[in-house]
């Protein structure tokens, strides 16, 4: 059994990973953690103001990215080997471009039996306006897709 495991590096990451580690111990999982990685390159000006465009260097700006990226790989190999310590065999995985479908790309690719992924809670203005990666995820696996709550705010 595969198990695909969608990390964003958000405050419910380890909620995930404990999961993760609960349900691939139960069914004696193979689990591959994924971070897809975004922006894409080509898309990075859009996040700049366009009237100062030409006052931005691009090596600075690939610099920053490349520095991103280089974070949040280590990020996610300390999460696999945090995975591999309870004897879960893990394999780390960074992607770049659009959620999701390279995730579900890869679920093909790796032959996963199901996907687990956080879910954030966003208000239902903001799922109007923005949509839901996790909505879209389940609208569009054919595996299941198991979601993992965000803990609600202390009232």
């Amino acid at each position: 059994m595969k198990i695909i495991t969608a990390l964003d590096f958000s405050d419910i990451t380890q909620k995930v990973l404990q999961h993760t580690a609960t349900l691939s111990t139960a069914l004696n999982a193979e689990v591959y953690l994924i971070h897809v990685a975004e922006p894409h390159p080509d898309q990075i000006a859009y996040d700049y103001d366009p009237a100062s465009i030409s006052a931005i260097d691009p090596a600075e700006i690939r610099d920053s990215i490349a520095q991103r990226f280089h974070q949040e790989h280590q990020n996610l190999q300390q999460y696999a080997e945090q995975l591999r310590k309870q004897d879960i065999t893990c394999t780390a995985l960074m992607v770049q471009g659009e959620t999701v479908e390279l995730l579900i790309k890869e679920c093909d690719r790796l032959g996963a039996d199901f996907i687990m992924a956080g879910s954030h809670g966003k208000g239902m203005i903001s799922q109007l306006l923005l949509g839901s990666t996790s909505e879209e995820l389940l609208k569009k696996s054919n595996i299941p897709v198991y979601l993992v709550p965000a803990d609600k705010p202390s009232k």
